[in-house]
């Protein structure tokens, strides 16, 4: 099997992001304005937002945990900390939230045990874990590059 690529050099606009996040772009607009989402691509007045794969991977997660119940300041939030995992690792094809004792607390690493109880907060101390996510990266990315990449050959926009 050829794997896809995983990058490309084209960013995607609000419209294109929003499309394959399948975020309505009114409701993200609305999310930022509101503070619920500050990873948002940074714009200037008259200018397109431009969103890269991990921002568009992002949005992506921001929408799923909307649909899943969560406000949107705390989807927001976990969508944004999805965001600052990738910025560290941007080659990770998944994510391991861990839920802990303390509701304020996930830890989002790259690889984890779910046999593990415990999981380091600091150099000293652990906490208990409590649930366990995972989001796989692989085809979502995949996905994202192809989209992205499409949209780049269509010269003028939509009809």
């Amino acid at each position: 099997m050829t794997d896809l690529p995983k990058t490309t050099q084209f960013k995607a606009t609000t419209s294109l992001a929003c499309s394959i996040a399948m975020t309505h772009p009114d409701r993200f607009n609305e999310a930022v304005a509101a503070g619920h989402y500050p990873c948002a691509p940074k714009t200037i007045p008259g200018r397109a937002r431009a969103f890269g794969v991990a921002d568009v991977i992002a949005l992506h997660s921001y929408q799923r945990f909307l649909n899943q119940g969560l406000s949107p300041a705390r989807a927001g939030r976990k969508a944004c900390e999805i965001r600052a995992f990738l910025e560290e690792y941007p080659d990770a094809d998944q994510v391991y939230i861990i839920g802990t004792a303390f509701n304020d607390i996930d830890r989002l690493l790259p690889e984890f045990d779910p046999k593990e109880q415990l999981v380091s907060i600091n150099s000293t101390q652990s906490i208990s874990v409590i649930g366990l996510e995972v989001l796989n990266f692989h085809y979502l990315r995949e996905r994202i590059v192809h989209e992205i990449n499409e949209a780049a050959l269509i010269v003028g926009g939509k009809e």
